[in-house]
């Protein structure tokens, strides 16, 4: 999001400015409030009451913020959220099973964001054709704000799905893998829990190139299958 404000203000379109200077603020709280949100209404619906207890059943974005996952969301467009701590062994079921349904939850949501705000925009669309980047009136300026908030939250959502701790992926994978192998790649997870998203950063910052058009490709056709057009970010 840093590269996305420098790249605004260096372009000196009012339309690109304004957008990522009042849009990308509004995608990032939504995006990362609800995602976390909905991983502790999940856990506290299969029983177990941490999130409550920790104070995180709530749509407050100060209750959900992490420093280091914010920083990771500027620098290298990518990130997460404040982890919502559970009791795997509080839910009313298998606790793999339970913690893949608290995991998902959160990628869920944010696809459920980019929905609704991409299927508003595509009546937009409909409605009053596309975006005039020259001389941009108060619809486009909409158009280009919905736009953002679609093509973060697609973004947050596949991001959050790679299988290695502590993203939500890696609470998903080991639901699907057999008990052996669950055991032994469970065992992995937690040795590397500790040191998980600064791998994480190091190969999104090392190998961006290799990385980025993983996540951005299926990104990009999600975006242009909801909206009918492709993603302006």
């Amino acid at each position: 999001m840093i590269f996305w404000l420098l790249s605004a203000i260096q372009s000196g379109n009012l339309l690109y400015t304004i957008t990522v200077v009042v849009g990308a603020p509004v995608a990032l709280v939504l995006g990362l409030a609800l995602h976390e949100f909905a991983h502790a209404l999940v856990a506290y619906r299969l029983g177990d009451m941490t999130p409550v207890r920790d104070g995180r059943l709530t749509i407050n974005p100060l209750a959900h913020f992490d420093v280091f996952g914010t920083i990771l969301i500027l620098v290298a467009g990518f990130g997460y959220g404040r982890p919502v701590m559970v009791n795997p062994y509080s839910f009313r079921m298998d606790r793999r099973t339970g913690m893949a349904l608290v995991a998902i939850a959160g990628p869920v949501t944010n696809i459920l964001i980019a929905l609704v705000f991409g299927l508003a925009l595509r009546i937009l669309y409909t409605l009053s054709g596309g975006i005039d980047f020259a001389r941009p009136d108060g619809i486009d300026f909409v158009k280009s704000i919905f736009s953002l908030i679609v093509s973060f939250n697609l973004a947050l959502a596949i991001f959050n799905m790679i299988p290695f701790p502590p993203l939500d992926g890696s609470k998903v994978l080991l639901a699907l893998l057999p008990g052996d192998m669950a055991y032994s790649v469970e065992r992995f997870y937690i040795q590397a829990q500790q040191y998980g998203m600064l791998v994480l950063f190091a190969v999104i910052w090392l190998g961006g190139r290799f990385i980025g058009p993983l996540i951005t490709g299926p990104a990009d056709a999600l975006y242009t299958l909801i909206v009918g057009r492709g993603a302006l970010f």
